[in-house]
């Protein structure tokens, strides 16, 4: 029992020494178990009876002094270490202190270096003042030319005023399908567009004089170089604007054809190269509708014929807006591409080819007149296959018509029904076979030649070489570009505008051919 009684005060002892603190409360278990222990043993020897008080007394009095020594010893690592702590914090807030003092001094330096950086970006030389010149005059040069082709601005409210006043009849709303109604709403839009856009060419204009003025006046003063900076850019910035705006009023307007302002239906065809081809059409149908989102037109697919492995067979695109037609009328041919086939397990270079071709979309009053021989027309069926059950997949709606001078197919299967399908077939027959009469200069349509696209080797109107080099080149007006992605991307301006200028310049030599023959 003496030995169970020392084994508990030891483990009272590491354990009070071990928590670094002994308190009063802590001993109390110690005194009941010792005193019980004693009382146990009192009552089963009863001949040391009065030795037993005597020995736990004692064994108190050393759990007690042990504990304070113990109490003492934690009272002191305690304290040195509060010392310790106040130490290291006194150290950590001086080096805060320097620190502070070297963000600051760093801080002022960066401050300093920002400024003198400042005051030279905000010095203007006399070559920046000649360049902003010469872009200013470049656009007052093709702002005059513009405005000497625009109709006067009186003329213009004038025009626009009659239109407002004839749709404000109520008699007018009557038909919204009508042709006149349809005509006087196209005009008013065309107009006040027309009439906005001549009024920011004036503020540009009026914003890039007053800017050079100010800049002579104010360029050899030191203190207003900041101001002067911020009018450099104001002007840099209006004069850049009415330059490419104007350029883009200079394409627009050789857009005159009579059936430029009509929407386009663009079809996209894979040529020779398989599986590659099929992926070719997919790369130019992406290339087109960034390039429509760009100039802010509505382009919507139509209809699409999926690849066995990747990409489309064929793709319809209608793109609608402002002079669709007239400008996305030159992408008519076969495109060739040439790259590193990713569908080639020798990873050799392959060429391929795809057939682009740019309808007209015409109203049922504009093809009425048109008549074709039906001896000239073969007509097929098919199942239009894809989404819609069994009537696609095992009814024929689908509807195919071939025009045979011309060698044209146009296929339908938009709707669920045949008939319906011919008809639109017939309908996108008459409006292309219209376009390209208007094209070849015919008077019938029976002298039309054969216009149909070949998408084949030396029939290609476009380069597109991705590899060993990159270059995209125009055949017909010889344009070229190595930006090979951003024009995949949509940027095509610069190629399209380039080709609408030699078109421009090619029918204004042959009316001056024709002028001197008669």
């Amino acid at each position: 029992m003496k030995l169970i009684i020392d084994m508990i005060i030891l483990f009272s002892m590491l354990s009070a020494s071990s928590a670094g603190r002994m308190s009063a409360a802590s001993l109390r278990p110690i005194s009941s178990l010792t005193a019980f222990a004693t009382n146990t043993h009192t009552h089963t020897n009863s001949h040391t009876r009065r030795r037993q008080p005597h020995t736990s007394r004692c064994r108190r009095i050393k759990v007690m002094s042990s504990c304070s020594s113990i109490s003492s010893f934690t009272s002191n690592r305690a304290t040195d270490r509060l010392i310790s702590n106040n130490v290291v914090m006194k150290r950590r807030n001086e080096n805060a202190r320097y620190n502070v003092g070297t963000t600051t001094t760093s801080s002022s330096r960066l401050h300093m270096s920002t400024e003198k950086d400042s005051s030279t970006t905000t010095t203007i030389s006399q070559q920046d003042v000649t360049e902003l010149k010469r872009l200013v005059e470049e656009s007052a040069t093709l702002l005059s030319a513009n405005l000497r082709t625009a109709p006067e601005i009186p003329r213009l409210e004038a025009q626009i005023s009659d239109l407002e006043r004839e749709s404000s009849d109520p008699d007018f709303w009557n038909d919204p399908n009508d042709p006149r109604t349809k005509k006087v709403n196209q005009d008013l839009s065309a107009k006040n567009r027309l009439l906005d856009r001549i009024t920011l060419w004036k503020e540009l204009e009026g914003e890039c004089t007053a800017a050079l003025s100010l800049i002579d006046e104010l360029k050899d003063d030191k203190e207003e170089a900041e101001m002067v900076h911020m009018m450099v850019e104001e002007c840099n910035t209006a004069a850049a604007k009415l330059l490419s705006d104007g350029k883009l009023y200079e394409l627009e307007s050789l857009l005159n054809g009579s059936l430029d302002d009509k929407p386009a239906r663009i079809i996209l065809t894979a040529g020779a190269g398989g599986t590659e081809a099929c992926d070719w059409v997919d790369m130019l149908r992406r290339m087109y509708l960034r390039h429509a989102e760009r100039m802010e037109f509505k382009a919507t697919t139509e209809e699409t014929s999926a690849g066995d492995v990747v990409g489309f067979k064929s793709v319809e695109l209608l793109v609608e807006g402002p002079n669709a037609f007239g400008w996305f009328r030159g992408e008519k041919g076969a495109h060739r591409l040439v790259r590193l086939s990713p569908f080639n397990s020798n990873n050799k270079r392959q060429t391929t080819f795809a057939g682009v071709d740019v309808v007209p979309v015409l109203d049922e009053e504009e093809i009425v007149d048109v008549e074709v021989p039906e001896a000239e027309l073969v007509i097929t069926t098919m199942r239009s296959g894809g989404k819609g059950g069994q009537n696609v997949n095992k009814v024929e709606s689908g509807v195919r018509i071939k025009h045979l001078p011309t060698g044209i197919n146009i296929k339908c299967t938009q709707e669920r029904s045949q008939k319906l399908n011919r008809d639109i077939a017939m309908k996108r027959m008459k409006a292309q076979l219209l376009a390209i009469a208007q094209e070849q200069r015919c008077e019938e349509i029976n002298a039309i030649r054969g216009d149909a696209v070949e998408a084949a080797w030396g029939a290609q109107i476009r380069n597109y070489v991705l590899q060993p080099y990159k270059m995209v080149k125009d055949q017909r007006s010889g344009w070229e570009s190595s930006d090979t992605q951003g024009f995949l991307d949509g940027d095509l301006e610069a190629c399209i505008g380039e080709l609408l200028r030699s078109r421009a310049k090619e029918e204004q030599m042959m009316m001056e051919e024709e002028e001197r023959e008669s």
